[in-house]
Order: structure tokens, then sequence, then C-alpha cells
């Protein structure tokens, strides 16, 4: 279990604590020299396990983790947003935008399977690379890395920093818990703490259902 730390939430947490929080130019946008510092934070780490990556406003580290796998392989997407929106400046790397990324750079990577996606936003990037595909893997030959932003879930089950979807917690469970049976796993990392002006109910309510999530990954 790896911690990438942004904002202080995961200190004192159980696992390999990485601290990124002085790291500059990482919020929602992430640049060259942000992005090398990262790299070398988990130099030493595969991409096997799970990682927590704090907000989703640093969903885009899962491209710096996606980087690491040696073999082909599907990228399974928990989130209410398709993240393939192009940089607003320049080619920088943004948390909107890693998914798109992803397809671009990483020839390993052969399919994208986006879940719980609100179906506007999907609509608005028509016509989908051909790599994306809507809803769950069936019969996928290839191992699956998942990167799950809580924000696919309800208010009820996670606080975030985005506008949410309305999975409820045990359904994403019993999605889990089948692609664990069915598929190799690669490795998974999971965003969606709450960053700016999080309560104390938000923080409870975030780490209940990273506790329910870590119970049935470990």
């Amino acid at each position: 279990m790896v911690y990438m730390d942004f904002s202080g939430q995961y200190e004192g947490c159980d696992g390999e604590y990485v601290d990124c929080r002085s790291i500059q130019g990482t919020n929602c946008y992430c640049d060259d020299i942000a992005k090398e510092e990262l790299r070398q934070k988990i130099a030493t780490y595969g991409p096997e396990g799970v990682h927590f990556i704090d907000s989703g406003n640093y969903h885009y580290v899962s491209l710096l983790w996606l980087e690491k796998i040696e073999e082909d392989f599907a990228l399974v997407l928990f989130d209410n947003h398709p993240d393939m929106q192009p940089p607003s400046f320049g080619d920088i790397t943004s948390c909107g935008g890693w998914v798109k990324e992803a397809i671009e750079t990483l020839p390993h990577l052969k399919r994208v399977y986006m879940v719980g996606v609100d179906e506007t936003l999907l609509e608005e990037l028509e016509p989908l690379p051909s790599q994306v595909v809507r809803g769950l893997p069936q019969d996928e030959a290839l191992p699956i890395y998942i990167s799950l932003d809580k924000d696919v879930l309800s208010c009820e089950y996670a606080r975030t920093d985005w506008s949410q979807g309305q999975m409820e917690l045990s359904e994403l469970l019993n999605i889990i818990r089948g692609l664990l049976t069915n598929y190799r796993i690669i490795g998974v990392d999971i965003c969606g703490e709450k960053k700016d002006n999080a309560t104390e109910e938000d923080l409870r309510i975030n780490q209940s259902t990273n506790e329910s999530l870590i119970e049935i990954l470990k």
C-alpha cells in the first residue's frame, strides 16, 4: 500500500508514505519539473499493489504508475469524468486530460474501459478513440489496471472536490470483486479525497470508504 500525500491527509496511514506536499506545480496540472520529481519519488515502486494518490486534482499521477507497466494491458477507469480533455495550454499533463495522454503516449495501453462516467461528458468527446469502451470488460484477454476516482460514488459514500456520480459503494465493491475474480489485476490506484474545506464528516466518510476498498484489495 503506497500513500502519495499532496494535502496532508495520509499522515499516519499504515503503508508506504510518500510525501509530495513540497513539490510545486502539482495542483490539477503537473509541469515537467514536478512530473520528474514525482517519478523520482516513486522510482523504487512497481505498478503492482494499491496506490492512494489523494484528491482527484492529482488523478494524473495514474499516468506515472501506468508508464511503469511493461506488458500490454487494459485500464478500467471508475470516474464520474472521462478525463480526456485536451490541455488548456501547451502539452501540460492535467487531472482532466491524463487518460487522453495515456492513450496517445503509452504503447502498452490497448483499451480503456470507462465505468460510471457521466454519459453527457462522453457524448461531448465523440467520436471517442477506438481504445475507449463504455462499460465493464467482457472476456478481456489482457491483464487489467484499475484507476478509481471516488467521485464515481454518490455523496453518501464519498466527499470529493468534483461533481459526483450516483454509484453506491456496494455496487462498486461488487464490480471490483468480479474483476479480481475474473482477471489478472496488475495494480490499483485510488483518488478522490477532499482537498478543499474538508469537514470532519467528509473525512470520516472518505476514510470509511477507503477502509472498505482496502479490505477487498489487500
